[in-house]
């Protein structure tokens, strides 16, 4: 929280979307279209934030792939029962 000058752009929209979203939401009145629009405004730009990655990072962000597991040769397989086994 010390180095908040040096957050990425992406951040400071969300803050300032936020911002000017709860001005809009409290002078227009607290409607249920303004406060859906609002929501899903948020849930975008909080969507992108996510799957961005910062240029200092590359490799570093939400990944949405399954890992793949490696077969380890001496180690017995999770799968056998006991009887399996012999």
């Amino acid at each position: 929280m010390q180095r908040f000058r040096y957050w990425r752009k992406m951040t400071w929209a969300i803050l300032l979307g936020s911002a000017l979203l709860l001005v809009w939401v409290v002078t227009g009145g607290f409607t249920t279209p303004a406060i859906g629009l609002s929501v899903a405004f948020l849930a975008v730009l909080g969507a992108v934030w996510l799957l961005s990655q910062p240029p200092w990072r590359q490799g570093r962000g939400l990944h949405l792939r399954r890992p793949q597991y490696v077969d380890v040769p001496f180690k017995t397989p999770t799968s056998t029962s006991p009887q399996d086994v012999g």
